[in-house]
């Protein structure tokens, strides 16, 4: 049976601390074993690594992708309170995709399927084992619009999809993340639609070398995420 719920993302957090420790409490209610995978990740970077940090004990299990392992699993992840935000913010029409660079554990297809049940959701992420967990969660929940997929982003051959909405982490390198929307840059010939950016590195490349994303419409900026857009409604 289904663990989720609305009321299981709304939480009155005033600190990004407080959004953190709810999403260490939902993470629980859902049965995922993040902290035990994130251990195992890490006990294998540091075994090949051992003086190294979290921005390098990735690169050495993964073939020199920056996939944070190391980093703590909170920070790692985008808070639940944040993605329900997100989601508000955008609002999206029945029917539309979300597509994750960068997706983790899978967790905004958990909102969305609670939020809004007629969009989809296809995630990508690096890490095998964090995509397996995340695929167990969204299965356990009968999240049938979700969809989670081991790859790499910077992969010669692969395409993105496409998409109302694409989410961008700084999932890896400044390099990596050049390409991707370099990628998104190409598709935007075709279709417009929104880019949901998190983290610094991401941010600040689309306001200082994507014109295209940010100069027609103003982008909403929030404290960690800035949304941009080619259209002001899809």
């Amino acid at each position: 049976m289904s663990k989720l719920s609305p009321e299981l993302f709304t939480a009155s957090v005033t600190s990004y601390e407080g959004a953190r420790e709810h999403s260490e409490t939902v993470d629980q209610i859902l049965g995922f074993n993040i902290p035990e995978i994130e251990r195992m990740l890490l006990e294998q970077a540091q075994s090949c690594n051992p003086n190294g940090t979290h921005k390098t004990w990735g690169q050495s299990i993964h073939k020199g992708n920056q996939t944070w392992v190391g980093l703590s699993h909170q920070t790692l992840q985008t808070p639940y309170s944040e993605l329900k935000q997100m989601c508000e913010l955008l609002n999206p029409s029945e029917g539309s995709t979300f597509v994750d660079l960068g997706a983790g554990y899978g967790r905004l297809g958990l909102v969305l399927n609670v939020l809004y049940p007629k969009t989809h959701f296809i995630g990508y992420e690096y890490v095998s084992e964090r995509v397996l967990e995340g695929k167990r969660i969204l299965l356990e929940n009968n999240c049938t619009q979700s969809s989670l997929h081991v790859q790499d982003l910077t992969a010669p051959d692969f395409e993105l999809p496409q998409a109302e909405y694409y989410f961008l982490y700084d999932y890896g390198t400044v390099t990596h993340i050049r390409k991707t929307l370099a990628q998104l840059e190409e598709m935007a010939l075709r279709k417009p639609f929104k880019v949901i950016a998190r983290g610094k590195g991401t941010r600040s490349l689309i306001q200082y070398e994507h014109p295209w994303l940010c100069d027609v419409y103003s982008p909403i900026h929030e404290e960690h995420f800035s949304i941009f857009s080619m259209s002001q409604n899809l």
